[in-house]
């Protein structure tokens, strides 16, 4: 986040959470004199700069320890900088993220052979027994993961890292697409090659989900 001003150009501020510190970037349009001063104000949660009778102040990405006046780096010149520190609740209650946060199932969660029916009707979509494996399905940033990754990975992990994505079900050089008697499984959702189903009724002529014997479109849920 950043806001800037007149005497004070600009501020930013950044939290770094794996080491528990805001870190503060003032950039005052003169050198910092006599009139300059920053304090933490409203019990840690912003900043305050004057510099030549402009005052600026900042909300934090997050609370900070510090609670007074803050001293002016010595030959700072036109740029402040500060390392405030942050108490671990805060950089717990930051830290979310799809990748780390708990999910209902995984692959390995899911047992071989587990059947998938209808929850209306209870019809098996997927007969027990018919998928041989499960693999996970990768997450929304896959695509600029694999991009990265191609573009960077060393030339002797090579073998090894594209091993162990095909394992998952999808590789650098790849494209996601079902596999018969393999169970594909993401956060919301699962994937079965069309020769694994039973009772789905697909419109060929219509851009619409396939429905089960029961008339309900399959992935979405009845509510009355």
């Amino acid at each position: 986040m950043a806001q800037s001003d007149t005497a004070v150009g600009s501020i930013y501020a950044e939290l770094l959470s794996n080491i528990r510190q805001v870190s503060v970037r003032a950039t005052l349009l003169s050198p910092s004199d006599a009139t300059t001063k920053a304090e933490i104000l409203d019990d840690g949660r912003r900043i305050q700069i004057h510099h030549q009778g402009a005052v600026r102040i900042l909300d934090l990405p997050a609370t900070v320890l510090v609670r007074s006046t803050i001293p002016i780096p010595e030959n700072s010149s036109q740029d402040l900088t500060w390392r405030l520190p942050v108490p671990a609740t805060e950089t717990q209650l930051t830290r979310f993220s799809a990748e780390n946060q708990s999910v209902p199932w995984s692959s390995t969660d899911l047992k071989v052979g587990s059947c998938i029916c209808c929850r209306h009707c209870n019809y098996n979509i997927v007969k027990h027994g018919r998928i041989k494996s499960w693999k996970d399905l990768p997450s929304e940033n896959w695509a600029e993961m694999m991009e990265f990754w191609h573009c960077h990975k060393p030339h002797d992990h090579e073998h090894h890292d594209g091993e162990n994505l095909s394992k998952r079900g999808y590789g650098a050089n790849s494209a996601i697409t079902a596999q018969p008697e393999v169970g594909f499984v993401d956060l919301t959702s699962f994937m079965f090659s069309e020769s694994d189903c039973d009772g789905l009724s697909v419109s060929f002529t219509q851009l619409a989900p396939p429905k089960a014997v029961c008339f309900l479109e399959v992935g979405k849920e009845k509510v009355a």
